[in-house]
């Protein structure tokens, strides 16, 4: 049982006039199309498709580069984001940067890709770390 003192009420006023509020902003998102890529095959239907697209954004870069491309319920690809530009040997990655682009494209798959600027196909411990963050 709890009792209401009229005391305890006056409190709580007092005490809610000396706080300051707070300001929220209303905000709305927007996906900004930078430019568009020509995909012939449409559909991505196995691993070499899926390098087919995305090799554009990964070959001969001077830096390591982390990509998501993001699907539709037919696979086919709706858009790609470069998520994370890195130096020579390494990329920051974020999974909330990662799922950012998937949801405002209402992504029902995405596909990830990271290149490496050495030549070493060989996971590191920075790659195995993202893959179970993601």
């Amino acid at each position: 049982m709890f009792i209401f003192n009229s005391k305890i009420k006056e409190k709580c006023i007092i005490n809610k006039k000396k706080t300051l509020d707070k300001r929220v902003d209303i905000v709305s998102l927007k996906l900004v199309k930078e430019s568009s890529v020509l995909y012939e095959t449409r559909k991505i239907s196995n691993p070499y498709d899926a390098y087919k697209l995305a090799k554009n954004f990964l070959v001969d870069s001077d830096r390591e580069k982390f990509v998501v491309v993001c699907l539709d319920t037919k696979n086919q690809p709706v858009s790609i984001e470069v998520v994370s530009i890195g130096t020579i040997n390494s990329a920051m990655v974020h999974p909330r940067e990662v799922f950012k682009v998937a949801i405002l494209t209402n992504a029902f798959k995405i596909i990830c890709f990271h290149n490496h600027q050495s030549g070493n196909t060989d996971f590191s411990r920075e790659d195995e770390v993202i893959t179970k963050r993601l």
